[in-house]
Parts: C-alpha cells; structure tokens; sequence
C-alpha cells in the first residue's frame, strides 16, 4: 500500500473515505462494463450501441436508431450472460435500450469542461468532495477521481 509520508494516510484509507461518502455512489467493479462492451458485442454492434449507465442492476444502453433497438432486443439475455460472465459476477440483472447518441466514457468526459461539472455540485457536496481530494497528493490520482466524483454527481442530480 501506498503512504502518504507527511500525514501517515494510507491511500486505500482516503479512497475508503471517498466511496463511503454521499458523493460517490457507484459501484467501481460496474466500471468494467464499459471496458468489456466491445468484446462482448462485436465491434459491429459497439459501433451503433454504448452502455450510458447501469443503476441497481439495470444496465441502460443507448442505440443509433429505433432499427437497433428492435435488434438488439432479441439479444438483451445473450448480452446480459456474456458481461455478467465476463465481469464473474450478476452484476446486470436487466439491460433497458434507449435511442440516443452512444458515445464513449472518453468522450463525454473530454465534452464536459470543469466549469460545467462544477454547477453540478453543491456548495456543500463541493466542499466535502475537495477536503477528500486534499488528502491525495498524487495529482494523477487526484484528477482521476476528481473526475468520477463530479460523473457521479452530475448522474445523482439527473435522476
């Protein structure tokens, strides 16, 4: 484990403190989902089709057009067994097809800017997210999670 010389923090004990706040309710093991899409659908299906969220099981995926939608359908159990399978757990319980625009992790991240995220947040849940951020020295790391922080945010205020 890494440790922080100067105040004896160990980094597993501020990213414990980070997904046990209000600020992060995800499941980081759901992230894989995004990583495992393309191999589990082909990159034919990947090219029309994005995971955009999953939520107490139910994993919500936008598609091109409503044609997709109606195809991709008839394979919703094939897909569901083959990430659940890929991930070793039944982490989607459902998978839920909407038209819209899919679009990568990287992408949506790189369209928001900082500005944008922060109007997401409130100034209470924005400063307890920085007094957790303060703790990492790692400005790597520290960016990283600033990040998923604020995604987190912003998927809570939408719901």
């Amino acid at each position: 484990m890494r440790q922080d010389t100067k105040s004896g923090t160990h980094i597993k004990e501020v990213i414990d403190s980070i997904f046990t706040t209000s600020a992060v309710p995800i499941n980081l093991d759901d992230i894989g989902i995004w990583e495992l899409w393309d191999g589990v659908v082909g990159k034919k299906i990947a090219k029309h089709a994005r995971p955009s969220s999953i939520k107490k099981g139910v994993l919500w995926v936008k598609v091109t057009d409503s044609i997709w939608l109606q195809e991709l359908e008839f394979m919703t159990q094939v897909i569901k067994e083959r990430m659940n399978s890929k991930l070793q757990r039944q982490a989607i319980k459902k998978i839920r097809f909407r038209v819209g625009e899919p679009q990568d992790r990287i992408q949506v991240d790189k369209k928001r800017s900082r500005q944008e995220n922060d109007q997401d947040l409130g100034p209470g849940r924005r400063k307890e997210m920085e007094e957790i951020l303060a703790r990492i020295k790692d400005k790597e790391l520290r960016s990283s999670l600033r990040k998923i922080m604020m995604a987190a945010a912003k998927k809570r205020n939408v719901r």
